[in-house]
């Protein structure tokens, strides 16, 4: 009876190495797959939602994404819609200064003016459900600015 666990135990071993081995080796392909396979979707608190709008510009693109009130239950009171300007082969020019309409009703929701140098931002002459910057983010090759909104709804 021994020897039979021996066994069982040695031949668990050798068929879990493989997994064990792919596991590691390809732990980024593995870890979205299994993700993929829940259905389960990472908050757009983190990622900013999906991008509904690119604007493309000589150097560089506009990214804006759609308005985040997600709660867990229902719709918050507060959100934000986040802009990206995402540069091309070049750098993103000194000063940015761009008419937002992001809700897409033919509108100018606000202009912002962007310095990418030293990451200040300034929001001008904004509707009434907008409520100021929340954070400007530098990353490699982009900024990313999050403006505060209140839920008209």
């Amino acid at each position: 009876m021994r020897q039979l666990r021996v066994f069982f135990g040695y031949a668990w071993a050798i068929m879990a190495f493989p997994i064990i081995l792919a596991t590691f080796i390809g732990n980024n392909f593995w870890a979205e797959k299994i993700a993929m396979g829940t259905g389960l979707k990472v908050s757009p608190w983190f990622t900013g939602g999906e991008v509904v709008q690119t604007i493309q510009h000589q150097h560089y693109r506009t990214l804006i994404h759609r308005p985040v009130f997600d709660g867990l239950i229902g719709e918050r009171n507060r959100g934000f819609v986040q802009i990206n300007w995402r540069a091309g082969d070049n750098e993103l020019p000194g000063l940015i200064d761009e008419a937002i309409d992001y809700n897409r009703d033919g509108k100018m929701d606000f202009r912002i003016k962007l310095n990418t140098k030293t990451g200040q931002a300034e929001l001008l002459a904004p509707k009434p459900n907008v409520i100021g910057i929340e954070q400007v983010y530098k990353l490699k090759n982009e900024r990313v600015v999050r403006v505060l909104l209140k839920n008209k709804h």
